[in-house]
């Protein structure tokens, strides 16, 4: 069974993925320092992963995937 996830990492997760997004001109492939994003925890990285938002580079890069690119888009309109 799915571990119930709190609505506090539900939305710094979409902090998190917002906040890359901006910082990367929504560009793919550009990577960005996790040390650098305010509120990044583990389990709100692990969040955004497993839903497919965000990619990770070891423990210290992340960026936006096509899918979290397309949930920003659909929630900036």
């Amino acid at each position: 069974m799915a571990r119930k996830v709190s609505k506090e990492t539900e939305t710094l997760a979409r902090h998190i993925l917002q906040t890359i997004y901006i910082d990367t001109d929504g560009q793919p492939g550009q990577w960005r320092m996790l040390s650098g994003i305010e509120g990044v925890t583990a389990s709100v990285v692990m969040y955004a992963v497993n839903r497919g938002w965000v990619e990770l580079r070891g423990n210290h890069s992340i960026c936006v995937t096509e899918v979290g690119r397309r949930l920003v888009l659909s929630h900036a309109h």
